[in-house]
């Protein structure tokens, strides 16, 4: 039971790991192109953003159907559900970055005046 416990333990910390880092999902725009006030190129460095962020969603749906087909050994199943869990909270993170950054892209475009 304890070393059950200890993979449970370890599963449960890396995930918080993963979850940090996943709130960090937009990156910072390049300083030099804010400084200059490039709001052409800061449209495009978001665009590749959420494109980037867009992916990311869908490997992490992808990441989820794997651990949906794991087959289910004895006392895995909360652990299982827990990854599944994860995956599907990184999906809504990301999609929702990816939007945040399409929004920001048209910002920018506005402020050009196209």
């Amino acid at each position: 039971m304890t070393k059950k416990w200890n993979i449970l333990r370890g599963v449960m910390a890396a995930l918080m790991v993963a979850g940090i880092v996943a709130c960090a999902t937009i990156a910072s725009p390049p300083q030099d192109l804010v400084a200059k006030n490039d709001h052409a190129g800061l449209e495009t460095w978001y665009v590749k953003e959420a494109a980037h962020l867009r992916k990311r969603t869908k490997d992490m749906m992808a990441m989820a159907e794997e651990y949906r087909k794991l087959p289910s050994r004895p006392g895995s199943g909360p652990a299982k559900i827990l990854l599944v869990q994860h995956c599907q909270t990184l999906v809504e993170t990301y999609a929702k970055a990816a939007d945040e950054a399409d929004a920001i892209a048209r910002a920018h475009r506005d402020m050009t005046g196209g």
